[in-house]
């Protein structure tokens, strides 16, 4: 009788420890589908990878990028505005499934959220007033130098000098204005996006690039199903050949990178297409 005891009080015990553990997180990608949505963070303030077209829609690089994985998953998307300071965060939070932008992948960003292989390679480099110096060692004190919050470029700047005198914008545009109304000195920016409000601004031109930069589209830490997923739709656009179409469409030039070997693809890439 004792030894029945025992044996049903270990079946009680084994199953009260599985009712206690933890219910396993549900995967972005599950929740994207059990909801039909699909939250994009995109910039609003970083030509020509996201900006706000003259209907008021999101329009760039990463908008359309988001558009493709929402019709790959049958979903509608939602597109939310990120900046440099808020990206992280909301991902961190829940607020968006995916920040498909300007982002670099940093060890320390990496250190609580997860990244997709380099997607975009582009130069960082400095926005200047037409006829002012393009070196960015140009600029130090008295000279101000302007970027936004959050921006890995920060960084940057102060390894080219430590000393730099940099003020912080929410958005880009606001330091571009600060840079015409000669507030600012120059901005640290992308190349890409410098060479975008250089050309709305002829009174603008774009410096020398000092960092080659790499761009990954964030996602929850973690998240392997959602980060595969991101993977393997980025895989396929290469294999398809439309990411080098909007590659083009929006950069103005074919990538003149690599993106992802075809002989490194992932299991069944080419054969689903």
């Amino acid at each position: 009788m004792k030894r029945k005891w025992w044996s049903l009080a270990g079946w009680l015990l084994a199953a009260l420890a599985v009712a206690a553990l933890p219910a396993a997180a549900e995967s972005t990608l599950e929740k994207i589908k059990r909801t039909g949505k699909f939250q994009a963070g995109v910039r609003f303030d970083f030509p020509p990878v996201g900006s706000i077209d003259t209907a008021g829609k999101p329009d760039g690089f990463g908008p359309d990028i988001a558009r493709i994985m929402a019709e790959k998953l049958g979903v509608q998307v939602e597109f939310v505005q990120v900046t440099s300071k808020t990206r992280i965060p909301l991902l961190e939070n829940g607020s968006i499934d995916a920040d498909i932008g300007p982002t670099t992948p940093t060890v320390k960003r990496d250190e609580v959220v997860d990244f997709s292989i380099p997607y975009v390679w582009d130069g960082v480099t400095i926005v200047v007033r037409k006829g002012d110096s393009l070196n960015v060692k140009d600029y130090g004190p008295p000279k101000k130098l302007a970027t936004t919050q959050g921006s890995f470029i920060i960084d940057l700047l102060k390894e080219q000098l430590p000393n730099a005198d940099i003020v912080l914008f929410q958005e880009f545009p606001d330091a571009i204005v600060a840079l015409q109304n000669r507030k600012v000195d120059a901005v640290g920016v992308n190349r890409f996006n410098g060479v975008a409000f250089a050309k709305k601004n002829p009174n603008l031109e774009v410096g020398k690039d000092f960092f080659v930069d790499p761009w990954a589209i964030g996602v929850r830490e973690n998240d392997s199903k959602w980060r595969d997923f991101v993977n393997l739709t980025l895989q396929e656009l290469w294999f398809q050949g439309k990411y080098q179409q909007l590659y083009a469409k929006h950069f103005g030039q074919e990538p003149n990178f690599m993106l992802w070997s075809q002989f490194r693809l992932q299991p069944g890439v080419g054969e689903k297409n």
